[in-house]
């Protein structure tokens, strides 16, 4: 049971800091023309692809 929930945790963080990376990483868009070429690349793939990098977008667009 103990590393069941050490194993789970780990895997939660292990998410996190991906999820952070990659917050990171998309801030760096700064300017119009950097929003737009990424826009261009996700409309490449599908929406359930590219959700999360799409809800981060918005969330510094706002």
């Amino acid at each position: 049971m103990t590393i069941h929930i050490l194993q789970t945790w780990h895997r939660h963080h292990v998410e996190r800091v991906a999820h952070r990376s990659l917050e990171q990483e998309i801030a760096s868009y700064r300017t119009e023309a950097d929003r737009l070429d990424m826009e261009a690349l996700l409309a490449r793939y599908s929406d359930a692809e590219t959700a999360e990098i799409r809800e981060i977008l918005a969330a510094h667009a706002a």
